[in-house]
């Protein structure tokens, strides 16, 4: 069972976060609980590290909106999203937003800055109506000692972020932009996709501004390439949801581009 005991966060740069201030409960309900379990790093982990994390964690209901966490905070605890999405990102010095990634269902974050011991890199902010279970870290310290199945775990889940940063990277400095935005959308649906008649509906609000932080493109640029993609019937989008209509077709602009569509 989860625990209800009050989260003891070390003293931050900044007032505690909002997410602390909220009721914790007692239980994940049971489609949080398994769309948790679902995730492909927390499922390989042994069940019974698996019932420990969670019985010594925390859950939090959070808004859209909340921040879960600030660049420059000192770290207080590990995150597991049981539902909705935390964005990832950074403000840039010119007023504009950089995200970075979202972290939906299944994953888990925040575990870097809580075992290095320095401040956070990131800004984390609840992108949509949230689950989260959280453990501070102490209890993440307690669990590395007493599972060393869990110290290589987590050794594995970084080296699968680090190997996915350098694709991006790979990306922003050898793809076109339209190419860089259908892998873009590819990830989107992979995490948040839920198939229908229609195609794949990716059930995240996703804004153009949003979607060129995270390519690194202009809101122009990205407009242009959607406008492409909307064109050739491989995408649709519904306010600020996107649909994939033809994954065939963008796979191929995934790999090969848009050849009428320049940067």
């Amino acid at each position: 069972m989860l625990t209800a005991e009050p989260i003891e966060l070390p003293l931050l740069r900044r007032p505690l976060p909002a997410w602390a201030t909220l009721p914790a409960h007692q239980e994940l309900r049971l489609g949080e609980k398994a769309a948790l379990q679902a995730g492909p790093w927390f499922a390989g982990l042994s069940p019974g590290l698996r019932d420990a994390i969670l019985s010594r964690g925390q859950v939090r209901r959070v808004a859209a909106g909340v921040r879960i966490g600030s660049r420059g905070d000192l770290s207080a605890c590990w995150f597991g999203v049981a539902r909705g999405a935390v964005r990832l990102g950074t403000a840039l010095s010119d007023g504009r937003s950089f995200t970075l990634d979202f972290v939906g269902p299944g994953q888990w974050f925040g575990d870097i800055a809580a075992i290095d011991d320095r401040p956070s890199d990131l800004d984390a902010v609840a992108h949509m109506p949230s689950t989260l279970v959280v453990l501070a870290k102490p209890t993440l310290r307690e669990l590395m000692d007493q599972h060393a199945e869990l110290r290589d775990a987590l050794l594995q889940l970084n080296c699968q972020r680090l190997r996915r940063m350098f694709r991006r990277f790979e990306e922003l400095h050898t793809m076109p932009l339209a190419q860089r935005l259908a892998r873009q959308v590819q990830r989107l649906a992979r995490q948040f996709g839920h198939d229908g008649p229609e195609g794949t509906r990716i059930e995240l609000d996703v804004s153009q501004a949003e979607l060129a932080a995270s390519v690194g493109g202009s809101r122009q640029r990205v407009n242009r390439a959607w406008r492409a993609m909307l064109q050739q019937g491989l995408v649709e989008r519904s306010g600020s949801r996107l649909l994939v209509v033809d994954e065939a077709g963008l796979a191929q602009v995934a790999a090969h581009g848009l050849e009428d569509c320049p940067e």
